[in-house]
C-alpha cells in the first residue's frame, strides 16, 4: 500500500453539517443547500452510504465496504480515498488530521454566498438536483401544513378566517418517513402558524432523526428562548420570515395583530444570535407599497435574503376578499422599475412557452400536505386533492392517476395563454386560476397586464 493510501485510512471523517447524500440505483447525488454544492457520483453507492455525520476513520469506512463487497481492504482503499478527497474538495466531508479539523470552511462559504442585500430576482438555472430528481421522477420537496390556525390575521392571507386544524402527529411522522423512504431531501413545515402546533418540536426532531432537510415558515410571534433552542438544535437550512415592514404600524396594519412587528423582529435577532438561518417574504400590496427600500436596507443590515413579491394570489375558498388589498397595475408598474434588482423576473426558456410544451411545475418536485392530512398538488391548490395520508401511501399519491393528470397539463389547454407574446414572462398557474376563477383553465385577465408590465421592464433593463 502507497503512503498515501496508509496515510489517508487512519484520518477520521464525517459529512459536514447541512449536506446531504440521496442515492438511487447506482447513481448518488452530494447537496449542501447552504453552499448550493451539488454533485452527482456513479457506482460510489457502496462507500457513500458509509460516510455519516459521525465521524469515523477511512480505514473503518474501508473495512465496512470491503465486507459489503466480498472485497479486500487493499483493493478497496484506493477508490475509497479518491472519493473522500474529492469530496473534501467540495466541502462535503470534514477531515480531521492531528486532532485539528481541517476543510471545514463551509458555513463561512455558506454564509458569504447566501447573503443577498435585495431578492435574487434571476431565477435559477436547471441545476444538477432538478435533473437528478426529474430523472428518476422523485419527490424532491415536501410541504407540510402543520395547522391552517394562526396568531395572525393577515389581510391578504389566502386561507379563509376561522382555521382550526391540527395535523395528526401519527400522520405526520407517517408522511415524513414515506418521504425520506422516497429519497425526499426537503421539507418545508409551515401552517397558518407551524409554531402553534403542540407536537412542533416533536415533528421537526423526527424530521431531523429521519435526515432531512428542513425549513420552517413561520410569523415567529411565538417564538420565545425556548423555540430559539429548539431552532438551533434542528439548523434548519433557514426560517422563512413573514415580515411586511420594518415600520411597525403599517405592519401590524396588515397583520391585524399589534406589537406583531415588534415581537417579529425580535425574534430574528434572537435566531440570528443563536447562529440560525433567516430569510424575509414579503408579499408587497397597497398597504407596505412604499417598504421596499425600508426592508432591502433592514435586509442588508442583518445580512440576510429578502424575497419579494407583487402579486397576491386569491383565498382557497374563491372568494378572493383579500385581492382587494393587492397592488393596482400602476401601483406594481412603479413599485418593479424602481427595484428591478429585488422584482424583474427573468424570461422562461422559449421551448417552455411552445404549445406542446408543458404548462408549468406542477408535480415536478413537491408535494403538499395539509393540516387534515390530505394531499394536494402544489402551494395555493388547496382545491385540487389528490389523496388522503390516512390511507394512501405518499408513492402512490406521487405516481398515482390524479398527479399525473395534473402533470400532463400543456400550454395549448389554457387557450391564448399559448399565443400570447407575453407567455414567456407568465407564469400559467392552475392554482391561480382555480382560486380566483374556479375553474384552473381560465385564465385572469390582471395577470396578462403584469405580465406585459414585466416584459417591459425587463426589455428597458436589458438596453440599458
Amino acid at each position: 500500500m502507497n503512503s498515501r493510501i496508509g496515510y489517508s485510512k487512519a484520518r477520521m471523517i464525517c459529512l459536514a453539517n447541512n449536506t446531504f447524500i440521496r442515492h438511487v440505483d447506482d447513481e448518488s447525488i452530494i447537496w449542501c443547500p447552504r453552499s448550493d454544492g451539488c454533485t452527482v457520483m456513479r457506482n460510489a453507492r457502496p462507500i457513500l452510504e458509509e460516510i455519516v455525520h459521525k465521524k469515523r476513520s477511512v480505514g473503518e469506512i474501508v473495512y465496512n465496504v470491503a465486507n459489503k463487497l466480498n472485497s479486500t481492504a487493499d483493493e478497496i482503499a484506493e477508490d475509497v480515498v479518491l472519493i473522500v478527497e474529492e469530496l473534501s474538495k467540495q466541502h462535503f466531508i470534514r477531515i480531521e488530521d492531528s486532532n485539528t479539523w481541517i476543510h471545514d470552511n463551509q458555513e463561512e462559504q455558506a454564509d458569504s454566498s447566501s447573503v443577498s442585500k435585495g431578492n435574487m430576482a434571476e431565477e435559477l438555472l436547471y441545476t444538477p438536483l432538478e435533473d437528478f430528481y426529474s430523472r428518476h421522477r422523485l419527490p424532491n420537496e415536501l410541504h407540510i401544513d402543520l395547522t391552517d390556525g394562526c396568531n395572525e390575521k393577515c389581510v391578504h392571507c389566502y386561507l379563509p378566517k376561522g382555521g382550526a386544524h391540527y395535523l395528526d402527529k401519527d400522520i405526520a411522522f407517517k408522511v415524513l418517513k414515506e418521504f425520506r423512504e422516497a429519497q425526499g431531501l426537503t421539507v418545508y413545515v409551515s401552517g397558518g402558524e407551524c409554531m402553534l402546533h403542540r407536537n412542533f418540536a416533536k415533528i421537526l426532531r423526527y424530521a431531523k432523526s429521519l435526515d432531512l432537510n428542513i425549513v420552517v415558515m413561520s410569523n415567529l410571534i411565538c417564538c420565545d428562548e425556548k423555540m430559539a433552542t429548539l431552532l438551533k438544535e434542528i439548523d434548519p437550512q433557514f426560517v422563512n420570515v413573514s415580515l411586511y415592514a420594518v415600520t411597525e404600524d403599517i405592519h401590524d396594519s396588515i397583520t391585524q395583530i399589534p406589537g406583531s412587528c415588534c415581537k417579529t423582529k425580535e425574534a430574528i435577532d434572537a435566531l440570528q444570535a443563536v447562529g440560525v438561518h433567516v430569510r424575509i417574504a414579503t408579499p408587497f400590496m397597497h398597504e407596505n407599497r412604499t417598504c421596499v427600500d425600508e426592508l432591502k436596507e433592514y435586509a442588508s443590515r442583518h445580512q440576510v435574503h429578502l424575497i419579494g413579491d407583487c402579486e397576491i394570489f386569491g383565498q382557497i375558498d374563491h372568494s378572493c376578499g383579500n385581492q382587494s388589498h393587492a397592488l393596482s397595475m400602476k401601483e406594481m408598474e412603479m413599485i418593479i422599475s424602481a427595484h428591478k434588482d429585488v422584482f424583474v423576473k427573468v424570461p422562461m426558456d422559449p421551448l417552455r412557452c411552445e404549445r406542446e410544451a408543458k404548462a408549468c411545475d406542477i408535480g415536478d418536485a413537491r408535494l403538499n400536505l395539509d393540516a387534515q392530512g390530505m394531499y394536494y398538488p402544489c402551494d395555493g391548490f388547496h382545491g385540487a386533492i389528490i389523496g388522503d395520508a390516512r390511507k394512501d401511501s405518499l408513492w402512490d399519491v406521487w405516481t398515482g392517476n390524479a398527479l399525473n393528470k395534473l402533470r400532463g397539463l400543456k400550454n395549448k389547454d389554457f387557450g391564448s395563454c399559448a399565443s400570447c407574446a407575453d407567455r414567456a414572462w407568465c407564469k400559467v398557474c392552475p392554482m391561480r386560476n382555480f382560486n380566483e376563477t374556479g375553474n384552473m383553465f381560465t385564465h385572469v385577465p390582471w395577470r396578462c397586464r403584469a405580465a406585459r408590465i414585466y416584459r417591459r421592464i425587463y426589455e428597458e433593463k436589458q438596453s440599458c
